[in-house]
């Protein structure tokens, strides 16, 4: 890997893209308000092809969108012509407990390791926005993540061809990720080659002052800039008024407020500066230093004297995190909003950029993982959520270009994490010498011998190589990303094809504090690569060892449907769920509750504000076991999300379709007995899709895993008796 003489800067300018009008598939609605103790809402009784349609009529402002990620923002992509990605979907949707309806069925994936530009947008892309949107989950969809047994690099020369600057035509070689550029899919699908600048990637963070420069475009960026003029004139009223009119009108712009804030107090109007402060941390700013050490703020907040400071005061700084300032820090991703230049999001249609996470889950290949070791990898990945893991960050220190390239970037992380008392090494050879656990490490080598270690990994390690060739697995030359799966990491990337020691090309140091604060591994791989359109992200997305979700309990049930007026329906047998919820003392590993998000059969129904008690009424055409779901979302600056989950029958006593597996007589095949004595039609389903359909109540059938797989096959019975639909209980394998 050669080093060009002219990179660019450690921390490149963040510059605002524009690319053609196209169309958005990833959309978001709005949430079901509930701000009594006890709130009633309905869900239409429609159908729309064989599933039920949720239309939500009523919003709140209480969250306008979805951030966290749990098992219910994923979509897993499944090539339905390869045995290995649908055993591995069968084991990550199982792991972690994916909507069946999240799977996304493609049935024209192109073969091989790498895949025509033209081939990904037209067989791959748009084929599975287009499913999304059909099966009306993209409100709800954070995270794209792609089964085994796809093309892991797309060729992009057309779009290289275009690039008129010297040192991006030298070094932004024409291949991509599968994962990047579905990152990047307001580009792909609108053909613009944006994507390849250095800053592309308005997500990921940058220095500390990036907070404050100017996010707009337009009217909009006059306004900002008069804002600015009026502030070096001396007219800080001027200038905390227009702030503060920008930041009432982009409520997600937190910086505004502070802006606000600091001209305020230059007028000597503390009052008012401390009502923008209260609205910066309602909008998301979790600085806590910049207010007690910086020159405008450090009076204010008694930083000689805190213990000195008023109970408003002191509620201020406890909202926010005691870390360095040199960094802007993680924020929670949310594909329905817009990032701008500043690294903060706006509402959609506001001239910023969408984007959309994504990585593989994993690679079977000969040059990659078995399917075992791809699974194994999934399984422990699986089991480190919320655990905090002791272990050590390693940072490899040798005269490597590939280590040198970050290596004037180690202080600010190891700083960061000495701050969250968390233990760090840099060892002066490509791996470490020692038989220590790690949850985190920084190489950079073409070859790791990973075979004679002593040292492990700890499970929902974040590990990564920086070398030119570690997810390219048409070659074997150099070590693959998966070779630091194998030995134990939860999630690894690696470039696709050369891409030179450039630091915006590959996640800076500060991959490891993001991680530790508790953001998703997906999340913190893309807030810290700026121009990731070469690296290929294999392992667990939402593997989360340091998040802090809430600890109240949930619990779900059914309960008789109430009519309009309040009082129960004529028929008594259960045609509601009932959400019922109990806050418990937080912890120093929790956060306090900020949002439910419900989700019935899968889908998102509405997003609400805590409540003690919720009811939502079912369609009467709706009976059997209904998958139920509430989501926290915890009150913290990274929006750490956990789900309770419930199987609820409803729909009086009719007898429900089963699924009964018979005998095996060859281990290569499923035969199944299923059925539902009265049932005019039935379905068989697995992972959201119809394998099997008959008329009458019941049948024997046979699957091979050509068609569902193998490992813990999940199956689902729907019998249809007129106008009734019944959903039986999931069958899943051993």
């Amino acid at each position: 890997m050669d080093r060009p003489k002219n990179r660019p800067a450690h921390d490149p300018p963040h510059q605002t893209l524009t690319p053609n009008p196209a169309t958005i598939l990833v959309g978001w609605v709005g949430a079901a308000s509930a701000q009594t103790r006890h709130k009633r809402v309905t869900i239409p009784g429609m159908f729309a092809s064989r599933w039920l349609s949720f239309a939500c009529a009523v919003c709140t402002a209480a969250s306008p969108v979805l951030a966290g990620v749990t098992g219910e923002n994923v979509a897993v992509v499944v090539n339905a012509a390869s045995i290995d990605s649908i055993t591995v979907a069968n084991h990550y949707v199982s792991l972690r407990h994916v909507p069946a309806n999240n799977v996304i069925w493609l049935d024209d994936v192109p073969e091989g390791n790498s895949v025509s530009l033209n081939d990904f947008r037209d067989r791959i892309l748009k084929p599975l926005l287009e499913k999304i949107n059909a099966k009306q989950i993209a409100a709800q969809i954070q995270v794209v993540a792609y089964s085994a047994g796809f093309p892991t690099a797309v060729q992009i020369g057309e779009h290289t061809k275009r690039l008129t600057d010297p040192n991006q035509k030298k070094y932004q070689t024409p291949t991509a990720s599968i994962n990047s550029l579905t990152y990047f899919y307001r580009f792909v699908l609108s053909d613009s080659s944006d994507y390849l600048g250095w800053a592309s990637n308005q997500y990921a963070r940058g220095r500390f002052a990036r907070h404050f420069v100017n996010p707009f475009a337009g009217e909009k960026r006059k306004q900002f800039t008069a804002a600015e003029s009026a502030a070096r004139d001396g007219d800080h009223t001027r200038a905390a008024e227009s702030f503060e009119a920008l930041a009432d009108e982009y409520p997600t712009l937190s910086p505004l407020h502070i802006l606000a804030a600091e001209h305020w107090l230059a007028a000597d109007e503390e009052l008012k500066a401390l009502q923008q402060l209260d609205k910066a941390v309602a909008s998301g700013w979790a600085d806590r230093r910049h207010l007690t050490e910086s020159d405008t703020f450090r009076d204010v907040f008694n930083a000689e004297d805190p213990d000195s400071l008023s109970p408003r005061k002191q509620r201020l700084l406890d909202a926010m995190e005691d870390v360095p300032v040199v960094n802007q820090g993680p924020m929670p991703f949310a594909a329905a909003l817009e990032w701008t230049a500043s690294g903060h999001p706006v509402p959609p249609k506001s001239g910023a950029i969408p984007y959309l996470l994504s990585c593989v889950l994993a690679v079977v290949h000969p040059n990659g993982n078995t399917l075992d070791e791809a699974i194994a990898v999934l399984q422990l990945a699986a089991k480190a959520d919320h655990t905090f893991p002791n272990g050590v960050f390693g940072f490899a220190k040798t005269a490597d270009v590939r280590v040198t390239t970050r290596e004037p970037l180690y202080g600010d992380a190891i700083a960061w994490l000495l701050s969250r008392k968390q233990d760090v090494e840099i060892f002066p050879s490509s791996l470490p010498d020692s038989d220590k656990t790690y949850v985190g490490m920084m190489l950079g080598s073409a070859g790791l011998s990973l075979e004679s270690r002593k040292w492990s990994f700890a499970p929902g390690a974040l590990a990564e190589n920086l070398t030119s060739l570690g997810g390219a697995f048409e070659t074997k030359s150099q070590t693959k990303l998966t070779e630091l799966l194998s030995a134990g990491a939860a999630i690894s990337s690696g470039a696709v094809a050369e891409p030179y020691a450039l630091v915006p090309k590959f996640p800076t140091p500060m991959i490891y504090p993001y991680y530790c604060e508790g953001v998703t591994a997906i999340e913190a791989f893309y807030l810290s690569v700026t121009s990731p359109y070469q690296l290929l992200i294999v392992g667990d997305p939402i593997c989360q060892p340091f998040a802090r979700p809430p600890n109240d309990l949930i619990r779900i049930e059914t309960a008789p449907q109430v009519g309009t007026q309040g009082e129960p329906k004529t028929a008594p047998q259960p045609s509601a769920i009932e959400v019922h919820w109990q806050a418990l003392p937080d912890s120093p590993v929790s956060s306090p509750v900020a949002e439910f998000q419900l989700y019935v059969l899968g889908k998102l129904f509405a997003t609400a504000p805590p409540v003690p008690n919720m009811k939502i009424n079912l369609p009467d055409e709706l009976a059997g076991m209904v998958d139920c779901r509430v989501v926290m979302t915890g009150r913290h600056p990274t929006r750490p999300a956990i789900a309770t989950r419930a199987q609820l029958k409803v729909g009086g006593d009719r007898i429900l379709p089963k699924i009964q597996r018979l005998r095996k007589q060859d281990q290569s095949r499923w035969t199944v007995f299923v059925d539902c004595p009265g049932a005019d039609r039935m379905e068989v389903m697995h992972l959201g899709r119809t394998i099997a359909e008959f008329d009458g109540d019941a049948s024997r059938l046979t699957f091979t895993p050509e068609k569902i797989g193998n490992g813990p096959v999940r199956l689902q019975a729907i019998a249809y008796q007129g106008e009734q639909t019944i959903f039986g209980d999931v069958f899943q394998s051993p």
